[in-house]
């Protein structure tokens, strides 16, 4: 759950430019703060500095998949109560269990969700006013 009074920090781990700017811009004029990362070592880099209230992960990166930095999160204190959301366009279940089973709050197919919806869901699990 979302406490602070400063504006919650998403961070966006996503690979395609054009999505990650797409999802960055919604999630700012939602009221968040967006970070983006542009591949899964990036994505690690940042934790080590940032503690995000939320985090989009898509699962087919370059350098770590999105299935290795769920793996490595488990470890990682910094994010234990972080929302992390799987956006990705990997609809395989084998997948989305390993994600699941991860850690991941829901499993979500890119072509299947608006960026409206997106932000709605990490409202949700943050528990902020939709």
């Amino acid at each position: 759950m979302y406490t602070n009074s400063k504006n919650p920090t998403v961070l966006i781990i996503e690979d395609d430019q054009t999505l990650a700017k797409m999802y960055s811009t919604k999630f700012q004029m939602e009221g968040f703060n967006p970070i983006v990362a542009k591949d899964g070592k990036s994505g690690m880099d940042i934790l080590n500095k940032e503690s995000p209230d939320a985090i989009l992960l898509d699962i087919m990166l370059p350098v770590y998949s999105g299935l290795d930095l769920l793996s490595s999160f488990q470890s990682n204190p910094k994010i234990k109560n972080t929302v992390i959301l799987a956006l990705t366009n990997h609809p395989q279940k084998e997948s989305a269990q390993k994600a699941l089973n991860l850690g991941v709050k829901e499993y979500l197919v890119k072509a299947m969700q608006t960026p409206e919806e997106v932000v709605e869901k990490v409202k949700k699990y943050l528990n902020l006013p939709q």
